[in-house]
C-alpha cells in the first residue's frame, strides 16, 4: 500500500491560486450579467443626445467576418430597432463609454474600502480595474503581474479570512501567494458591487 505523499508548499499555493481564478471567473460572469442589466435598465432614462451618440457608436462597428465555405469575406449588417438594447456592446465597452459621461444613476456610487473606513471606491474605477485582472487572467496566467491598475485595494490576510470562500473550505488561506491575495481581494470587493447591482435592479 502506497503512503500519501503531503503536497508542497508551493503545490498548495497553486491550488489555491486555481481554485480562486475559477472563483473569480465565475464571479466575474455573474458581475458582467448584472452590469448588462443595469445599463439596459437605464437606457429609458438617458438623455437624446446619449442615444444619439451609442447609436452613432452602433453604427460604427459595421465589420467583416469570414464566410468559409467559398471563402469570401463578408460585410456584417446592423439593422435599426426603436426599442436598441445594444447587445453589441460589450460590458468593457460600456463601462468605458460611461465612465465620461457619468449619466448612468445606477452606475453612479461607490464602496468603502474594507480597511479604511474613509476611503471609498467610485463602481466604475472598480469595474475597469476587474476588467483588467479578468483580461490578465484569461491570456497571461504562466507571467502573472498584477499592478494598481488590476486591483481595487490590497486585503490584509485578515480580512481575506473573514470572507466565506466555498471553495477553500479545508485549506490554509496562509499559503496563498502575493498574486493570488490580488485575486481574493478583487472577488471580495467585486461581491460587494454584484450585491449593490442587484438592488438596485430588483
Amino acid at each position: 500500500m502506497s503512503s500519501i505523499k503531503a503536497a508542497s508548499r508551493e503545490t498548495i499555493s497553486l491550488q489555491l491560486k486555481s481554485l480562486l481564478i475559477y472563483d473569480f471567473l465565475r464571479s466575474y460572469n455573474l458581475f458582467e450579467k448584472y452590469v448588462r442589466n443595469a445599463f439596459e435598465a437605464s437606457l429609458p432614462t438617458l438623455s437624446t443626445s446619449t442615444m444619439q451618440q451609442m447609436y452613432f457608436l452602433l453604427g460604427g462597428r459595421i465589420g467583416t467576418y469570414i464566410e468559409y465555405q467559398g471563402p469570401c469575406i463578408k460585410l456584417t449588417s446592423i439593422s435599426y430597432k426603436d426599442d436598441e438594447q445594444f447587445k453589441n456592446f460589450s460590458v468593457n465597452q460600456i463601462v468605458r463609454l460611461f465612465k465620461v459621461s457619468h449619466c448612468i444613476e445606477a452606475f453612479e456610487f461607490e464602496i468603502v474600502s474594507l480597511q479604511r473606513p474613509r476611503t471609498s471606491y467610485p463602481f466604475i474605477d472598480c469595474a475597469v480595474k476587474l476588467i483588467n485582472m479578468r483580461n490578465k487572467l484569461a491570456h497571461e496566467l504562466e507571467e502573472l503581474h498584477f499592478k494598481d491598475s488590476d486591483l481595487i485595494e490590497l486585503l490584509s490576510l485578515d480580512n481575506i479570512r473573514k470572507e466565506p470562500f466555498e471553495l477553500l473550505q479545508n485549506y490554509d488561506i496562509g499559503n496563498l501567494d502575493d498574486s493570488t491575495k490580488y485575486i481574493a481581494s478583487n472577488i471580495i470587493y467585486m461581491r460587494r458591487l454584484i450585491q449593490h447591482l442587484e438592488e438596485i435592479i430588483r
